[in-house]
């Protein structure tokens, strides 16, 4: 990532936050991001512990069962 752009797909966490930090115009937005991310997150744990599978097992399971391109 260049100093003057956006962070690219393959930035890192530091940069991001970088970025997000020196344009408080977009704070609220990457807060509702975040939001979102958090609570997709929290849901998919649910989903896990209710079925009765662990996490790895899921994220396994569906790695293997991806179609391939």
């Amino acid at each position: 990532m260049t100093s003057t752009g956006k962070p690219g797909r393959d930035a890192t966490m530091r940069e991001a936050l970088a970025y997000v930090a020196r344009h408080p115009g977009i704070w609220p937005r990457f807060a509702a991001l975040l939001v979102r991310h958090v609570a997709g997150k929290a849901r998919f744990y649910m989903m896990c512990w209710r079925a009765g599978y662990r996490v790895s097992t899921v994220r396994r399971l569906a790695r293997e069962n991806a179609p391939q391109t």
